[in-house]
């Protein structure tokens, strides 16, 4: 039975900030894209399962975890969504990201979009070395800290965006390009975003 808290560990830049690295440490099940177990192995943790095309894992831990592995070639899908997939079917509500940036700049992209347009009802936050991706929907109220910097990636045009507490407010805004989000700050101890419909990507720097 998968345990909470749950973490899926992807194959990019393993965890050195002190925030993702004791969230993997207090995991209750870690689930690792493929060759991600190398790196969890050398940090002297143990995978829950590990899922993949398993192109990447070393072969000793292959057999060592024969038990924990499932083979996933299916190669229209990448080995995050793939592990996503596997957690939504067995129940999983709330998750953590980690491991997803670094290495390859477009696989970075690719797993910190999947948050905004992979199907799935689970709360997924991506967490990075210097901060975090989440999902906003309808009205959300985020926890955060005077001058946490803050921006939104909405891919949606027509999507109508307003907020609170931030140094550059937003009232039924529309996004006409990615990056028209970006570079905001708040001044309180959380803020809140309201959205018309759809999602709305939101990441926050650390302290």
């Amino acid at each position: 039975m998968v345990q909470t808290p749950v973490i899926i560990l992807a194959n990019g830049n393993y965890p050195t900030h002190p925030t993702p690295v004791q969230k993997i440490k207090e995991a209750g099940s870690i689930i690792c894209c493929d060759g991600a177990v190398n790196q969890l192995k050398d940090n002297g943790l143990e995978p829950y399962i590990i899922i993949g095309d398993l192109d990447s894992i070393d072969q000793t831990l292959k057999s060592n975890y024969d038990n924990q592995t499932i083979y996933l070639p299916d190669q229209d899908e990448n080995d995050l969504r793939k592990a996503m997939l596997w957690a939504d079917k067995k129940g999983v509500v709330e998750l953590t990201i980690l491991g997803a940036t670094g290495k390859r700049d477009d696989h970075s992209l690719s797993n910190i979009f999947t948050l905004l347009q992979f199907p799935t009802y689970i709360k997924c936050t991506l967490v990075t070395d210097y901060g975090y991706f989440s999902i906003a929907e309808d009205i959300a109220k985020l926890r955060s800290f005077k001058g946490q910097q803050v921006s939104f990636f909405s891919i949606d045009p027509d999507i109508e965006i307003t907020s609170t507490n931030l140094k550059y407010n937003l009232k039924s805004t529309k996004f006409n390009n990615i990056y028209c989000g970006s570079l905001n700050e708040c001044f309180n101890t959380d803020f809140t975003i309201t959205v018309s419909h759809g999602k709305v990507l939101v990441y926050q720097v650390f302290a």
